[in-house]
């Protein structure tokens, strides 16, 4: 795959966060192929990655660190080597699970290094532990996602040591159902137990993920926010099995407040159109709350 780094834009920083915070630039199911024109749905899915990533460092940078939620190529280990040329140089750490398209023994070889981290556990500078949880498992049928008992008790572990107030559960597959029949027989299969450790653990503060490429943002557990990424290629349409949407390429800024509150928003790159990509270009997003 030929790539060249995209030069950081001569633009001041984002706009100012609330509070002390720290901010994260969440980019979900980018779905990189070997072919750099590669397309899934008609939806050219490297030129809108790419897209997405110079509107958040035009809009939403510096940030603290950078997610990428899960299916980061699509079955093609190969495109490993565009999200290093993406990220490797942008200042902050890349946080990266590996999705059901992924292959995870080739993303740790190949993104291995700083600033790369896969799975684990990253801590903020102003009392936030993320627990970065790997829902890929080998035996998955048809894509569906699945923790398994040795890292649920992990999960209990980390989120029982107090070190820090509070916590942000990130993973790749919907934790709860997306109310869609068929795209939640392809969640997470023991989301119930994930639901329940976060019910036991009030520092939970809030829980994010990717996969069912479109938003949700909503309160469970009393009044932990659980949000869902659209993708940076293309959109299924809501509550209708795996049609496609035509909402444009998407991602999510998360700011961590100190005091244990969430400010998130969806940024959706209103006005992109595949056959015309300048991924310099300022679009203008519209936010969803």
């Amino acid at each position: 795959m030929t790539m060249t780094k995209i030069p950081a834009p001569a633009q001041p920083p984002g706009p100012a966060r609330p509070g002390t915070s720290a901010r994260l630039v969440q980019f979900t199911d980018t779905h990189l192929m070997r072919d750099p024109a590669g397309s899934i749905r008609g939806a050219r899915t490297l030129p809108r990655l790419q897209a997405c990533l110079a509107h958040a460092r035009q809009h939403y940078f510096p940030a603290d660190a950078i997610l990428l939620t899960g299916d980061v190529v699509h079955d093609e280990p190969a495109a490993y080597g565009a999200i290093d040329l993406l990220f490797g140089d942008l200042g902050a750490p890349v946080l990266v699970i590996p999705g059901n398209h992924d292959i995870p023994d080739e993303m740790r070889r190949q993104l291995g290094h700083a600033p790369f981290q896969v799975g684990g556990q990253w801590r903020t500078h102003n009392g936030w532990q993320l627990l970065l949880l790997e829902s890929w498992f080998a035996e998955s049928a048809d894509g569906e996602g699945r923790l398994g008992f040795a890292q649920l008790q992990e999960v209990e572990r980390a989120l029982a040591d107090h070190a820090d107030p509070h916590a942000l559960v990130v993973l790749h597959h919907p934790p709860v159902p997306m109310d869609s029949p068929s795209l939640d027989e392809l969640g997470l299969l023991d989301g119930p137990q994930l639901s329940a450790a976060v019910e036991r653990h009030p520092r939970v503060r809030g829980v994010c993920w990717g996969h069912a490429h479109q938003a949700l943002d909503l309160f469970r557990a009393g009044d932990v926010r659980f949000m869902c990424t659209p993708a940076t290629c293309m959109q299924f349409k809501p509550r209708n099995d795996f049609a496609t949407d035509e909402r444009p390429p998407g991602y999510r800024v998360i700011d961590l407040l100190a005091n244990g509150s969430i400010a998130s928003e969806v940024v959706w790159l209103e006005g992109y159109v595949d056959d015309d990509v300048q991924p310099q270009s300022p679009y203008t997003p519209r936010k969803t709350p």
